[in-house]
């Protein structure tokens, strides 16, 4: 779920943000995504339950979601919120990154 939340309705928002494209409200049905703002607070609802999106455990999706996060805070398409500087901390500290 969270793999395709990433590369769906994140990157389609994140981008129409970059390109200064704001959906009519009267269409943010027809977006798949809704809006960013929508975007970025269920993806903030889910980073703040626990320290990865599925609890506990590192997944392909946090390697995922995680990169695109620090990417866009890093660029500005996506905006810095503490839930997501608190993910990315943790995710680029891993051994791994």
């Amino acid at each position: 779920r969270w793999l395709f939340f990433a590369a769906g309705p994140l990157e389609a928002a994140a981008t129409n943000k970059a390109m200064g494209f704001e959906v009519p409200r009267e269409r943010e049905g027809m977006m798949g995504y809704g809006t960013y703002p929508t975007v970025m607070s269920a993806l903030e609802g889910a980073l703040s339950a626990g320290p990865y999106l599925t609890g506990d455990g590192f997944t392909a999706a946090d390697l995922y979601l995680g990169s695109h996060l620090g990417w866009g805070m890093m660029f500005g398409t996506i905006e810095k919120r503490p839930a997501f500087e608190r993910y990315w901390a943790r995710i680029s500290a891993r051994p791994a990154a």
